[in-house]
């Protein structure tokens, strides 16, 4: 295997086991980075996000009295910084991970975003990712309770483990599966031109076929990685938040920013046709949110790439690939 063999060599002059265990952490960092950064939101906007919730609960989408709206906006925040800290500093994290998880599903309901469903199916990656930490925690759990410390062996099998990183890899692709749904539409009513329909269409059936390889699990680990780079660099292009802010704060003038346009490969559609300060400062709030989130996408990938497909895959159907089999300098 080209991939084994490249890693035996790399081993003799890195410690692959512990570059491995800092990418778990700086995945499990980019999957939480969304809570965490929507869990300061809450305390750094804390009136406007009341206001927001009071709204919701006087349209009739939220069973909460408008005098208690900011119950739920301190409950958003505890919730999200509670799980992401279990999480990060590896304490209680199968309990922080479920927490996460449990909010994923809880937070479209609170805000009004059942509709959204481009929202809806990025938290499903999200998710899908968080499926697979959990999945690796409770396979790590299960290895605990049953392997002397010090000894080195493979770990047991948890079909529950293995149909929950199941369950992950088929939610990852969410996101994608909706991205591809909404171009073909667009296809199909004749929104794109049709020599950029022809292209559109060739680059939906890769992705298709990508996301099927993800769920089947056949050179998951690498399509991961390949899906996490690509997706962020397009979030630093499609959600540059901080063009936004800057414009609002007047650290740069709007015809600044449009002869940046020009050069740089940024999308500012989201302002409209007049840009303007006041304007700006709407669009930087909403564009700061979806960048963390599809950060938090990028870490599900990444997840992916570091712990593998688990047991019911094409690649890895005996048992995970864990780092410290290729490893020269052994273990920490």
């Amino acid at each position: 295997d080209i991939t084994a063999a490249m890693l035996k060599v790399l081993s003799e002059h890195v410690n692959l086991t512990l570059a491995h265990r800092r990418l778990q952490w700086f995945a499990r960092l980019l999957i939480c980075i969304t809570f965490m950064e929507d869990s300061m939101r809450m305390v750094t906007t804390f009136r406007n996000q009341t206001m927001t919730i009071i709204a919701v609960s006087r349209a009739g989408a939220l069973p909460v009295a408008p005098e208690n709206a900011w119950m739920v906006v301190v409950f958003s925040a505890v919730v999200q910084a509670a799980g992401s800290a279990a999480v990060l500093l590896e304490k209680r994290e199968l309990l922080g991970c479920v927490t996460l998880i449990a909010w994923c599903f809880v937070h479209p309901a609170i805000y009004a975003q059942m509709g959204n469903y481009e929202f809806l199916a990025e938290t499903l990656t999200v998710v899908g990712g968080l499926c697979i930490l959990l999945s690796h925690l409770k396979e790590m759990r299960a290895a605990r309770a049953t392997i002397l410390p010090g000894v080195s062996a493979q770990l047991p099998g948890a079909p529950a483990s293995d149909w929950l990183c199941l369950l992950g890899r088929v939610l990852l692709c969410s996101y994608f599966v909706y991205y591809g749904f909404e171009k073909m539409r667009a296809i199909v009513v004749g929104k794109i031109t049709v020599q950029a329909g022809m292209m559109e269409g060739v680059l939906m059936m890769l992705l298709g076929y990508v996301c099927a390889l993800i769920v089947i699990g056949s050179r998951s680990r690498r399509i991961a990685l390949g899906l996490a780079c690509i997706m962020f660099v397009s979030n630093i292009v499609f959600h540059p938040f901080w063009y936004f802010w800057m414009i609002g704060h007047s650290v740069i003038s709007v015809e600044r920013l449009e002869d940046l346009k020009t050069r740089l490969p940024i999308d500012l559609s989201r302002l409209g046709s007049t840009m303007s300060p006041e304007s700006s400062l709407g669009v930087y709030d909403h564009e700061r949110y979806f960048f963390f989130q599809r950060l938090s996408t990028v870490g599900a990938l990444v997840l992916l790439a570091v712990y593998g497909p688990g047991r019911h895959s094409v690649d890895e159907p005996n048992a995970p690939v864990h780092m410290e089999r290729f490893t020269g300098k052994g273990r920490d």
